[in-house]
């Protein structure tokens, strides 16, 4: 072999190897099928995720509903009426206003 063959043998062996190594990826590597997998994955992990997230919001729902079935106490009664005179704050002196 002279030297423009050589080159041209050398070079058509490392195209010829590329094109092998890219065949194999793509076929042993298939993205649709490990893009489908992830995606079922994905699917699982966020129906689990809804699902207690779901169940967290019937939990505080409930409490809520136990919360509104006490009594609220009336704070009216609570409240100390205006004409009481042993209260003392600046509300009810009507010169500093």
């Amino acid at each position: 072999m002279s030297g423009p063959e050589f080159i041209v043998a050398i070079v058509a062996i490392g195209c010829f190897t590329g094109l092998i190594k890219k065949w194999m990826d793509n076929r042993y590597n298939n993205p649709e099928i490990t893009s489908k997998n992830k995606l079922q994955e994905l699917r699982d992990l966020f129906e689990q995720h809804k699902n207690e997230m779901q169940q967290r919001v019937q939990h505080l729902e409930a409490i809520v509903a136990e919360d509104e079935d006490e009594t609220e106490p009336d704070y009216r009664q609570i409240e100390a009426s205006s004409s009481d005179s042993t209260l003392k704050n600046d509300l009810q002196q009507k010169e500093r206003v």
